[in-house]
């Protein structure tokens, strides 16, 4: 119990201390021209990122951005696809918010799987 409390408390600090040292940092210059990207950029750089990414390079996405919202439309294959796509997009300097408009193709949803009655035995 008493390692417990000392872990938790050096949880704490380690918290304490990473947020006040965050605090104290001056703005870097390279944050302040981040978000001065124009959208024509932001579309460019992020259409470039999918298209690097391995399983988003042969998915047609369509990329739009106003005032720095990224809006992604198109069919992706796989449902995971979706949080792939986003994730990249967020990556990208200048990008405010993603709007995941992307649908998933027919089939591309998991299975469930159905739960196995328990066999009841007599003995």
């Amino acid at each position: 119990m008493r390692n417990r409390i000392t872990l938790v408390m050096l949880a704490i600090g380690w918290t304490l201390t990473a947020a006040l040292i965050g605090m104290a940092a001056p703005k870097s210059r390279k944050a302040k021209a981040s978000t001065n990207v124009s959208d024509a950029t932001v579309t460019k750089n992020v259409e470039a990122r999918l298209a690097r990414t391995r399983s988003l390079k042969t998915v047609p996405i369509h990329v739009e951005t106003q005032k720095g919202v990224v809006t992604l439309t198109g069919t992706v294959a796989k449902w995971w696809m979706k949080g792939v796509a986003t994730r990249e997009a967020k990556m990208i300097a200048g990008v405010k918010k993603v709007n995941d408009q992307l649908k998933i193709a027919p089939g591309g949803m998991p299975r469930r799987r159905k739960k196995a009655k328990k066999s009841q035995s007599k003995s």
